[in-house]
């Protein structure tokens, strides 16, 4: 029974790694990365915040000699005054939204493993025993076999050791995998090594503590992510060397003291981001493309001095927002209007997208008198976007530090390899 147990874990776990399917290439942007990865991974087990870099950046903007370019098309919906809704029918509905979009939590197909290993735990103590290991190989239709060492480590933990060989360079992987408890926190850790190249791939799951994932090759090529479950604060440090082009360089943060995100990026998709939440949703973003253009999106909802949103945003003649039956904005003055309503899951939106030269940027616009509105956040001002970007790095640079390590001190794959758990490396 302890055997079968074991077999079934390693076999859970190795569809949890999916480690035969994916390649830790640390030259690839981070949002590429995560495309190529299957969603059975370690990483893909656990849901995490739903904005991602390349949902900000909106490759459809066309600039022409630092021009913005309008091209529009409507779709051939008759006009339905069933779809022109006062604002009060929206606020009913966003009053009561509640912002998940940053919290990370287990979801039930990582809680399986949790449950597994409770059962193990409970199968042992039944035949007290407090030592087990076995050398395990399991045989696949397709005819390959996978050997892997599992054993039970001092600290109770289940720890599986195998390697295997990446798929696209047939570069050998040393890889650990360990499931346990620690001070009661359930906790997932995987340890991939690629012999190779030399680099490593970390992750560590600490349930309702943080979510935590390094790749590192050396101090000009990696990543270090940290997500904090219990104030869903986010930072996301990255750095690649490129010998065919500019060298990227991508530093993210969540600030959960002031709701707010930042995105300071060199590189191919060289951006400067700034976006504000509340307890609902993201209610405004700037975006500097470093092009002369910067687009703007505001939550409307935040917005006074309108009182109808027509509900189709699907590019239709009638989109926008409508003050005594006059559409605020002329038709040069927004990309596009996004409104939705869904009271069955709690959700409202009425947002716009405004692209402008940056030096056209004003506080009139922030404001949103430009537009004959008001929005409610008067602390949003050019300087104050300015200042937050400027000063991202000096004040998120105390979270680039995991277990003592500092990411910006140089290369420190040797303290990396030290300070992992011992029964996971190779």
């Amino acid at each position: 029974m302890k055997k079968t147990l074991l077999i079934f874990l390693f076999g859970l776990l190795l569809s949890l790694s999916a480690c035969t399917n994916t390649d830790n290439d640390i030259q690839e942007q981070p949002e590429e990365k995560e495309k190529i990865v299957l969603p059975e991974t370690l990483k893909d087990a656990v849901t995490t915040y739903q904005s991602k870099l390349n949902t900000i950046i909106d490759n459809d903007q066309v600039t022409l000699s630092g021009e913005n370019i309008l091209t529009r098309f409507y779709n051939n919906t008759p006009y339905d005054p069933d779809d022109m809704l006062p604002r009060e029918t929206y606020l009913d509905v966003y009053n009561n939204q509640i912002d998940n979009s940053n919290h990370v939590y287990l979801t039930e197909y990582l809680r399986i493993y949790k449950e597994l290993l409770d059962e193990l735990y409970t199968e042992l103590e039944a035949y007290d025993i407090d030592d087990l290991e076995a050398n395990i190989s399991i045989s696949y239709t397709f005819g390959q076999t996978m050997d892997a060492y599992v054993y039970l480590s001092a600290d109770k933990g289940v720890v599986v050791k195998f390697e295997t060989t990446s798929v696209f360079s047939e570069e050998p992987i040393n890889i650990g995998i360990k499931l346990g408890y620690e001070n009661d926190i359930f906790f997932v850790k995987e340890f991939k090594h690629y012999t190779i190249q030399d680099s490593y791939h970390y992750f560590e799951f600490l349930e309702n503590v943080s979510l935590i994932e390094i790749d590192y090759r050396d101090e000009y090529n990696f990543r270090y992510s940290y997500k904090n479950q219990v104030n869903n604060e986010d930072f996301d440090l990255y750095l690649s060397s490129n010998a065919y082009g500019p060298d990227d360089y991508v530093l993210r943060w969540f600030n959960p003291e002031t709701n707010i995100r930042t995105i300071y990026a060199d590189g191919y998709e060289a951006i400067r981001h700034f976006e504000q939440f509340n307890e609902k949703t993201s209610i405004f973003s700037y975006t500097d493309y470093l092009d002369g253009n910067i687009a703007l999106r505001f939550q409307l909802l935040e917005a006074t001095g309108w009182d109808y949103a027509y509900l189709d945003s699907n590019a239709h003649p009638n989109q926008g927002v409508y003050f005594n039956n006059v559409m605020l904005f002329e038709e040069d003055e927004y990309r596009q209007f996004n409104v939705d309503l869904n009271p069955e899951y709690g959700r409202a939106n009425v947002g716009v997208t405004i692209d402008i030269s940056k030096d056209e940027l004003t506080n009139d616009i922030l404001n949103l008198n430009k537009y004959g509105m008001d929005f409610n956040h008067p602390e949003i001002t050019v300087q104050s976007i300015a200042t937050t970007i400027e000063t991202l790095y000096e004040e998120s640079k105390s979270l680039a530090v995991y277990r003592g390590i500092d990411f910006y001190s140089g290369n420190v794959k040797d303290e990396l390899y030290e300070q992992m758990d011992e029964d996971i490396v190779s």
